[in-house]
């Protein structure tokens, strides 16, 4: 008798969720619900969304350079003095002094580095935008993945229990037949073995569902319900149908593109800046000292307002170093984003044929079944008649619900395709999952 391995992984009917935790009024919800709640506990995310108030922050540190400064100093000494003259007595002598000085410093010229540094903080800005919204495709392509491994185990584990059903009363009619003398002990033998067998993956499904559920469950944090299956999908082309499309709005979309073109540009402003240390800078200064007590009991008060230039000659080399380390990051960043450019090409182009791969995959697997289904008839009703024997019906069963399985799993595969393809091409969002959730409808 022929042996088959249930798969695992791969797509079937999509489903909808209802979460235990909320009331058992709540309505059915989908996977554009599931992801929004991945958001809210997702790490990653949140790691962005702070790199991205970082740059906010920086940039507010980069415009203080333009503002002025004030500073405050007060001190308070006290001094002894011990005097002896011609080994006569000695004579003591102390007296206090206070200091107050107030500094008021505006920048006028900061060789540009001021308004570089702003730059800096606005292109990491958009650079971080650019990394939250690679992360939130990233995660829906996660989120995604693990909802469906639930569906596909889920579906799995039913069309396991049905066979081991099938199989049971399989295995009923054989030993029926055995006992009136109709059938033979190797048709019971082998219904016996089909059913253990059957009970064994049905076993395997169950511990893959249990698996698939924990994933699904770290990514929300919350208690995972059971999910109700749909019968089919309704299978739709890429649009456009042209591959090359695909790939130029991926090059001209695609957020990760975006993050490194951010860095890139951020590089070389950055390096610009450190070649700016060695311009000069010029700020106006004014300054009040007061200071009263000393050794002649005085009062002095001093108001000074000035201009300082400050101009760097020579600093041992550090700025060329800094400038020429700065170039090189530069440099390394547009070998990344070459290499990345390539990469998405080549993703984009395989998602692309996976879509079309599992749109034909359906399809072919849905004649497959009525083809398993038609054969299975067929074999039990010439059992019936005696024209087939047990092991034939047993063989026709595994094809049947073999074909069930791979077929959910086609599904599936569908599904995920559609949604990689997007990702692929940076465009996907929230509302391709709602699209995901509608075509179930």
């Amino acid at each position: 008798m022929r042996s088959r391995a249930v798969g695992h992984q791969g797509v079937s009917a999509f489903f909808f969720l209802v979460l235990a935790a909320f009331p058992a009024t709540a309505a059915a919800v989908g996977l554009a619900d599931i992801y929004r709640r991945a958001v809210e506990v997702d790490p990653g995310l949140e790691q962005t969304q702070k790199d991205r108030l970082l740059a906010e922050l920086q940039e507010e540190e980069a415009l203080a350079g333009i503002f002025p400064r004030l500073t405050g100093e007060a001190s308070l000494t006290q001094t002894r003095n011990k005097q002896s003259i011609g080994g006569g007595p000695t004579t003591t002598t102390s007296f206090d002094q206070q200091n107050y000085a107030v500094t008021l410093t505006q920048p006028i010229y900061s060789g540009g580095r001021t308004w570089i540094a702003r730059d800096i903080a606005e292109v990491s800005q958009s650079q971080a935008d650019a990394a939250i919204r690679a992360t939130r495709q990233d995660l829906m392509i996660e989120v995604a993945s693990a909802y469906f491994d639930v569906l596909n185990a889920q579906e799995e584990v039913s069309l396991a229990e049905r066979e081991v059903n099938r199989v049971k009363e399989q295995l009923e009619r054989a030993q029926a037949r055995f006992e009136v003398g109709t059938g033979d002990v190797v048709g019971v033998r082998e219904a016996e073995a089909t059913r253990d067998q059957a009970q064994t993956r049905l076993i395997q499904a169950r511990n893959r569902l249990q698996t698939s559920r924990e994933q699904l469950r770290r990514l929300i944090r919350e208690p995972l319900p059971n999910l109700d299956s749909l019968p089919e999908v309704t299978l739709e082309a890429p649009q456009p149908a042209d591959s090359e499309e695909w790939v130029d709005k991926a090059l001209q979309s695609h957020p990760r593109l975006e993050e490194l073109n951010k860095q890139l540009s951020a590089n070389r402003k950055e390096a610009e800046l450190a070649s700016r240390d060695r311009w000069p800078e010029l700020n106006a200064e004014a300054s009040f000292t007061r200071t009263e007590g000393g050794s002649f009991f005085t009062s002095n008060q001093d108001m000074v307002i000035g201009i300082n230039l400050t101009w760097p000659i020579y600093q041992g080399g550090s700025v060329s170093a800094q400038t020429e380390i700065e170039r090189t990051q530069a440099a390394q960043t547009r070998l990344q984003l070459d290499d990345e450019q390539q990469q998405i090409r080549l993703d984009t182009k395989q998602a692309f044929l996976d879509w079309q791969s599992a749109m034909q995959e359906v399809r072919s697997l849905r004649a497959q079944v009525r083809s398993a289904r038609t054969q299975l008839d067929a074999t039990e009703t010439g059992f019936e008649v005696g024209r087939r024997t047990s092991v034939d019906v047993l063989n026709a069963q595994q094809d049947y619900f073999g074909a069930l399985q791979q077929l959910a799993e086609a599904r599936h595969s569908y599904l995920l395709a559609r949604l990689q393809l997007r990702a692929a091409a940076g465009t996907l969002d929230v509302a391709a999952l709602r699209e995901a959730d509608r075509q179930l409808q």
